[in-house]
């Protein structure tokens, strides 16, 4: 892996200029602002999709059960958490693990942007419903597009099942582990070649985000896209379990349209 100092120093500063943000109400009932941590020339971005209770006491993703499964699910594949990055939607704790509201999404979008950016992947792993129709501009369900490869310019977009949804429903870590195999499959022909994520280089069958079917998609390109990343509208209500990590139900309808953290990029978990 191609080590570039720069874009650890940058992610650092980007969080120290953003780690006050008011710009919603969870500024003003989260414990810690979640900004994420791991590998700064990270290869792999994993998005969930909100901080739970664990991660607003700790100010790190992915620290309680759904943690425990990532970072098995990882291990499997023979990764640890620092060879990669995670990230949420949503820097902070919606009150009592609700789902997150398009308002939040629509202000909070930008910093998962931008964190991409400046690391710059090859491979973006969606985890869950919200991060997969934010950064595939669909209002598909995860059932339908998890299983698939897509495309958005040089970048490779991975939907998986939220780790979560094996704490709720066992049969979903079966698919995970599937879903863990075709992420290093992927990883390798890029790494054994040396290429540009790009479908005709690489010989599985990977989609352009555009062709989802039956949704009428632009290519976005992450790095510049601040203002993408549009959710449709729904009507479905969500039956809430207290305490459920958000987003952690697989396919429901979504609807359309930060205490501060002291401390260096040791705290941040930041390679």
């Amino acid at each position: 892996m191609e080590v570039n100092p720069e874009k650890r120093e940058k992610l650092k500063n980007f969080y120290f200029s953003i780690k006050d943000c008011r710009k919603c109400s969870l500024g003003n009932t989260r414990m810690n602002f979640v900004f994420g941590g791991g590998n700064s020339n990270a290869a792999i971005v994993f998005i969930g999709e909100a901080p739970g209770k664990n991660e607003d006491l700790q100010g790190k993703p992915f620290v309680g059960q759904a943690g425990k499964i990532l970072d098995s699910l990882l291990e499997s594949i023979g990764f640890v958490r620092s060879d990669v990055f995670i990230a949420n939607v949503l820097k902070c704790r919606p009150p009592q693990n609700r789902d997150p509201e398009i308002s939040e999404i629509n202000l909070c979008k930008g910093y998962l942007f931008k964190q991409l950016e400046i690391i710059d992947p090859a491979i973006i792993c969606t985890m869950g419903r919200y991060s997969t129709r934010l950064v595939l501009e669909t209002d598909q369900g995860i059932n339908t597009l998890r299983g698939k490869v897509f495309r958005i310019g040089s970048r490779i977009i991975i939907p998986i099942n939220h780790p979560a949804a094996a704490l709720y429903t066992p049969s979903r870590l079966q698919l995970l582990k599937d879903d863990f195999i075709r992420i290093k499959t992927v990883f390798d022909k890029i790494s054994q070649r040396g290429l540009q994520a790009s479908g005709k280089e690489i010989s599985i069958d990977i989609i352009p985000a555009e062709n989802i079917s039956g949704q009428a998609l632009k290519s976005v390109d992450l790095q510049t896209a601040q203002d993408s990343g549009k959710i449709s509208a729904g009507n479905e209500k969500k039956e809430q379990e207290n305490g459920r990590p958000a987003g952690a139900e697989a396919d429901k309808k979504v609807p359309a349209d930060l205490k501060n953290v002291q401390g260096g990029s040791r705290q941040l978990g930041l390679f």
